[in-house]
């Protein structure tokens, strides 16, 4: 044996008797912790932007004791501070706690070198993303640096479809993590967030936009989206608008008579008594099932591989949700 570990069936029930701290690489998780604080004895989280500080924030006010610390922006003082943590960790009998599937490859590294004890709970699997040969990969510094270490076949490779004007991603995923990590498969986090995605009995008289670039046009998008407001203010309702947290995917949609939220306020911790909430492709939709709207199928301009690629992603993170993927401007008047 090499004294790692792909993903393996864990017990049904994580039990966690020492204090941990997580450390978050985007507003995803924020639900799942929301869920869960108490019985992973979180005392900390450690954040990587400004943006996502201000998120947790939100998630501070519901709990106090809670530590939010913002690492440094430097790449070498935050890994410097990745080493700290971890050592801290192994020498304290602290539990680690992470949550991504990418994004953070020398806090993976340093976590199979030093191993403490931890626990990794996926949000969702790499299915939207297109794994890639090494050699298509771009020459960044930290594929340099996993050359120069040797730990090329460490890492799976992708890269994303392009969302909007915006560049095409590529990021690496660790293939294991050392035995003291308890791997949980993806649908330990599914199991914990569907007791979340209910919108509840209550409904107000507000319709949610919740919105972000798209693998089309913002303006395909804002044409949609305005169209249906239209309807939303005509029945007499409220509008209220949700934009991306990262202000790159924001889609700055702007409707006279919409209320806009603030994009850095994680849906996840808001009121869920909107009548419905309707968007593209953003996985808070699945925070209101059945309520849910979805206007993929209005997209004339989107690719159908793209389309296929966020029902599958939805099904992948909730399986069996009912969202509603609408075709037309009745069928969402039909819903008011």
């Amino acid at each position: 044996m090499n004294g790692f570990q792909s993903s393996a069936p864990m017990s049904n029930k994580v039990k966690i008797t020492k204090s941990s701290f997580c450390i978050v690489a985007s507003t995803l998780p924020i639900g799942f912790i929301a869920a869960q604080i108490e019985e992973l004895r979180i005392k900390r989280i450690y954040v990587l932007t400004k943006t996502h500080e201000l998120a947790y924030q939100n998630l501070k006010k519901l709990n106090p004791s809670l530590e939010i610390v913002r690492l440094p922006s430097a790449l070498l003082l935050r890994e410097a501070c990745y080493l700290f943590m971890l050592m801290r960790a192994r020498l304290g009998n602290l539990n680690v706690i992470f949550f991504h599937e990418c994004c953070l490859p020398i806090f993976d590294l340093l976590l199979c070198t030093i191993k403490p004890r931890g626990y990794y709970f996926p949000m969702v699997t790499m299915s939207g993303w297109n794994e890639i040969e090494p050699i298509a990969f771009p020459r960044t510094k930290f594929f340099r640096l996993f050359q120069l270490l040797g730990v090329i076949d460490r890492f799976r490779y992708y890269s994303s479809s392009q969302v909007g004007g915006n560049d095409i991603e590529y990021v690496t995923s660790m293939r294991n993590y050392p035995r003291s990590v308890t791997v949980m498969k993806v649908d330990y986090s599914r199991k914990v967030l569907s007791r979340c995605y209910s919108p509840g009995t209550t409904k107000t008289k507000s319709i949610l936009f919740v919105v972000g670039k798209s693998f089309v046009a913002d303006a395909q998008q804002v044409a949609i989206f305005r169209l249906l407001a239209a309807a939303v203010f005509a029945k007499g309702y409220e509008c209220h608008i949700k934009d991306h947290p990262n202000s790159i995917y924001r889609l700055n949609l702007q409707i006279d008579g919409a209320e806009v939220k603030d994009p850095l306020l994680p849906v996840d911790l808001m009121d869920k008594d909107y009548h419905l909430a309707v968007g593209s492709g953003s996985t808070a939709l699945l925070l209101f099932n059945e309520r849910a709207i979805s206007i993929i199928k209005m997209l004339d301009g989107m690719q159908e591989e793209d389309r296929l690629g966020l029902v599958k992603h939805y099904e992948g993170a909730f399986p069996n949700n009912r969202i509603n993927y609408i075709r037309s401007l009745e069928e969402f008047e039909k819903m008011l």
